[in-house]
Order: C-alpha cells, then sequence, then structure tokens
C-alpha cells in the first residue's frame, strides 16, 4: 500500500476516533471568534448580495426535478437533472477533451426556466454558447502537451464555467456582468478520476452544472469577481495547466464550434469502453458465423481507457460502467446488451463471470482513446486480431439524428411507457417552436401539433 493511501487511511481513522480528553479552550476561542466574525459581518453589501440570490432560489412552488415529486430549491433541482442525466453513464461524450458537455449546462438552462421564462430558440442558443465556453476552455487546460495532471475530472472542472456563460447569456448580461460569472465558477470547478467507480463521479458533473447556475445568479445579484479567478496568474487555468493551451481557446472562436464534435453515447459506459465495445460486437459475429470458441482475449487500449477501466472484478453498477474486462464480456455474451444501461442492483451473471475469466486488458502507448485492439486466441489455436480505429461517438462517427431518437424511445420507454415517451419525443423535437421552456417540466403537457 503505497505512502497516500496510508495516509487517507490515518486522517478516516483520526476523523472518527474517541476523543481522549477535553477540547483544548483554543477550539472554543477559535469558535467565539468566528461566530462574531459572522455576526459582525452579517450586514454588509457582500452578504446582501447573495442572500438576493438565494432568496430567488427558494423552493416555493417551483416545479420539481424531472421524473420526480419533491419540491427543491432552483439550484438543487440542477443538481439533481444533471445527476439524473449522468449516473446511466449514457449521456455524451467530447472525445478530445473528455467533457461530458451537454449535462451541465442544459441542467442549468431548463433550471433558470423555473423562475424565469426561457423561449425554446433562446435555450439552444444558450446551449450551443454555453458547451462552446465548456469545451474551449477544457481545451486550454486539458489538450495535448499543457502539462495538465491526469487526475482532473473536466467535467467538473470547465462544465460550471459553460453553464455560467449560458445562464448569463439567457439573463441578457454584459461583458462585464459575464466576466463575473466565469470567475465564480473557475472560483467553484471541482472534481477529479478518484471519483470513478463510485456514485461520485456523477455528482461531479452535478456540482458543475449548480455552481454555473449559482455564479450567473450572484453576478446577476451585484456579487463580485474578476476574470482573473479564472485567466489570470492564479487563476483556475494556469493552476491546472502548467502550459496552457491560449491558442485553442481562440482560433476560430465564432465561426468554428469545436463542441460540435460531441457525441450522444451510442452505448451507456464510459467513453473508455467505446472502441472495446465494437471490437467485441465485430468478435461475436465472427464467432457465431465460425462457429469458434472462444479461448482467450487481450484487449489492448490506450493508457488513459487502461487507468480508468482496470478494475477486473467490479462489485457495484458504478465501477461495472467503466470496467472493460467486465464489459467486454458483457458484449460477448449478448451484443444487445451493448445498449442497455448497467442494473442498479448489480451482480455478474455466471455467464458473464465464465467469458471474463478469458479476457484480460493491457494497455498500448501508441493507441488512444477511441481506438481499442482484442487478439481472440480459439480453442484450435488459431488467432484473430479485430481494431477499432474510430470508436462510434468519436468525431467522425456521430450517432445521427434517427439513432438519437430510438435511443430515446428505449430509456424513456422503460420509465414511462412507449406513448408517454413518444409524446415527449414529439415535444422536444418542436423545441424550437416553444415560448417558454418550462412547459418541459409538466407532467401533464402536451405538444401543439405542428400545422
Amino acid at each position: 500500500m503505497g505512502h497516500i493511501e496510508d495516509f487517507g487511511h490515518a486522517l478516516a481513522a483520526f476523523a472518527v476516533e474517541k476523543a481522549q480528553s477535553k477540547t483544548p479552550l483554543y477550539y472554543a476561542d477559535a469558535f467565539l471568534n468566528w461566530y462574531g466574525c459572522a455576526l459582525a459581518g452579517s450586514q454588509q453589501k457582500t452578504v446582501e448580495r447573495a442572500i438576493a440570490f438565494y432568496r430567488m432560489d427558494v423552493s416555493s412552488e417551483l416545479p420539481p426535478p424531472i421524473g420526480r415529486t419533491e419540491r427543491l430549491s432552483v439550484s438543487a433541482s440542477i443538481a439533481v437533472d444533471c445527476l439524473s442525466s449522468a449516473c446511466l453513464a449514457y449521456d455524451d461524450i467530447h472525445f478530445e477533451t473528455t467533457l461530458h458537455p451537454a449535462g451541465p449546462i442544459a441542467s442549468a438552462i431548463l433550471g433558470l426556466s423555473r423562475c424565469h421564462p426561457v423561449s425554446g430558440a433562446d435555450a439552444l442558443h444558450a446551449l450551443r454558447v454555453g458547451m462552446e465556453i465548456e469545451c474551449r476552455v477544457a481545451l486550454a487546460m486539458f489538450g495535448p502537451d499543457t502539462g495538465a495532471a491526469k487526475g482532473w475530472y473536466p467535467t467538473g472542472i470547465a462544465g460550471g464555467i459553460g453553464a455560467a456563460a449560458a445562464v448569463g447569456r439567457l439573463l441578457g448580461f454584459n461583458e462585464a456582468q459575464m466576466e463575473t460569472a466565469l470567475g465564480l465558477a473557475a472560483a467553484r470547478a471541482s472534481g477529479t478520476r478518484g471519483t470513478h467507480g463510485s456514485m461520485a463521479a456523477y455528482w461531479v458533473p452535478a456540482i458543475a452544472a449548480e455552481a454555473g447556475y449559482i455564479s450567473a445568479r450572484l453576478a446577476e445579484a451585484g456579487f463580485s469577481c474578476g476574470i482573473a479567478s479564472l485567466t489570470g496568474a492564479n487563476g483556475l487555468i494556469r493552476q491546472v495547466a502548467l502550459r496552457p493551451n491560449v491558442e485553442a481557446v481562440l482560433d476560430g472562436l465564432g465561426s468554428r464550434y469545436v463542441c460540435e464534435t460531441t457525441a450522444c453515447k451510442p452505448y451507456p459506459f464510459g467513453f473508455i469502453a467505446h472502441a472495446v465495445v465494437k471490437c467485441c460486437q465485430d468478435l461475436h459475429k465472427k464467432i457465431r458465423q465460425e462457429e469458434r470458441s472462444l479461448h482467450k482475449l487481450v484487449v489492448y487500449v490506450s493508457p488513459t481507457s487502461a487507468n480508468l477501466g482496470g478494475n477486473p472484478e467490479p462489485k457495484t453498477v458504478y465501477g461495472a460502467q467503466v470496467s472493460l474486462r467486465y464489459i467486454a464480456a458483457r458484449v460477448l455474451s449478448n451484443p444487445t446488451r451493448a445498449f442497455e444501461p448497467v442494473d442498479e442492483d448489480f451482480s455478474i451473471s455466471e455467464e458473464i463471470a465464465e467469458i471474463a475469466r478469458y479476457v484480460t486488458v493491457e494497455r498500448d502507448e501508441s493507441l488512444c482513446n477511441e481506438q481499442a485492439r482484442c487478439l481472440a486466441t480459439f480453442e484450435d489455436g488459431t488467432e484473430c486480431e479485430i481494431r477499432c480505429d474510430v470508436a462510434p461517438g468519436a468525431p467522425g462517427k456521430l450517432p445521427s439524428t434517427e439513432e438519437i431518437k430510438a435511443k430515446f424511445l428505449r430509456q424513456v420507454s422503460g420509465v414511462r411507457g412507449r406513448e408517454e415517451a413518444e409524446r415527449l419525443l414529439s415535444a422536444l423535437r418542436h423545441i424550437h417552436d416553444m415560448s417558454d421552456i418550462s412547459v418541459l417540466l409538466t407532467p401533464t403537457y402536451r405538444p401543439r401539433r405542428p400545422e
């Protein structure tokens, strides 16, 4: 066990250890000092402006989160909506940055509509602006040769900035207000890859969505922050990246949209598995056609994919969604399972466990995240290599509108029934014509049929 793991265990043990003696007076003094500072500062303009936002954010009679009945504040509903969109690992992927761009921004936009009119046309334009800013900020920090640590979770770091931009646009911000919103969102940025394999992996985008909304509303209330929080010498970008790629942020801004290579995920697994899924689909077809028996399968993936997907025996749904060995065995057992989310009450079936015994995962420095190659050895000793050089969902292989519609119907029919799924699909296909997208939060809403 490494020193970092030891330290973490030691911290946890210390935190739960029973107190052995009376706490020194020092801490009573510290609390006294804090309380006095809080009371003395409670009437300051800084606090007044924060209160102005939080008073706007009360739950009252506002619509609940999507698919729920609980009445929450706007910001809490935004976080829950984004969490819901992420937790099946079926949302979207921008391979160049490994972002899941739409979730934080769409959640913040729909959240704003709970208390502020937002037309469909304005919502879609704000989504475009927010996703583009999110992707470009991520490129500046996480692009090639920036020197950023591999453990940052880009959606958590850049997602709130994009969400703040989208909400600020819908609120009619001027340039100074927008700078404030972006700076505040940078101050709230958070998220590491250490959350993978747990619920927290989907909480990170939710934090970003909530942070972007709150940042914009605080800016609206007059809460101050400079853009240096994002771009200054001590700002987020320069703290994350040793060599920020500023050119990537500026190149073609406003005329070329780098976010438009974002794909709606074709499979309900981490992006690291998409190329592996395609290889296993092709391998299963070959095995069936040639009536072969598999003896061994070595799956070669990028170093990042091997690192994030290297857990060979996941114990929970969250681990299974990024376990390359499990996913390969799942698809080889039945290719239709490539499109089915992992069950929340997760367990590995005997069939999948048997196939998984033949599967190993290896890193290949020559491969990138949207690539994989599989070397299969059959019972007769013959071998076969299957490659995927451009994974479904990667740039150049984005799903079509018809594929996205089919995915929507599969997902929503499972929780609302086919009729309701088709009704909602019809509504969303006419979002451009909506005068206020908050109607999407009303269970009884019926779309007006086009003339």
